[in-house]
């Protein structure tokens, strides 16, 4: 079984944590279930949307998943041959567990960027952490021109 925790960066943060990322895993990894109280983790991450989660998780993998159950604010997702995927939801972050193939991890991540960007997941345990959309770097050239003419 893998886990997951899954933050949003605040918008005005995410040029700095770029190139940067082994530090912000080293923040967020799980000691106990216990970043989410952290002072660092409420200045650094938005608190999540829950309405475009929900929408993300019921549209985007209702297509996908067998059944979906939600029980308590808890997700638990299953597919006949990947496996099934449980969700829940905190203010600052995802806790997910995925037991089966690595699809499951792909489906849920491919979800979330659609519903925005920013996100970055934890894997415990593993040593992984990764955006789940690619960033988009600024056009630097354009600022440099302007700044210069």
């Amino acid at each position: 079984m893998r886990s997951y925790g899954i933050y949003k960066v605040k918008k005005e943060y995410e040029q700095f944590v770029i190139g940067r990322e082994q530090l912000l895993y080293e923040l967020l990894k799980r000691n106990d279930g216990q970043s989410e109280d952290l002072k660092e983790v409420h200045y650094l991450c938005d608190v999540l949307e829950r309405q475009a989660i929900d929408d993300a998780i019921i549209s985007k993998l209702g297509k996908v998943f067998e059944t979906i159950e939600r029980e308590n604010g808890e997700y638990k997702l299953t597919h006949p041959v990947k496996g099934s995927i449980l969700i829940s939801i905190s203010p600052y972050s995802l806790s997910v567990y995925c037991d089966g193939s690595r699809m499951l991890d792909l489906d849920l991540f491919v979800a979330l960027s659609e519903a925005g960007d920013r996100f970055f997941a934890v894997m415990d345990g593993h040593g992984e952490w990764g955006w789940l959309k690619p960033i988009k770097f600024p056009d630097r050239r354009m600022e440099t021109e302007a700044i210069f003419r």
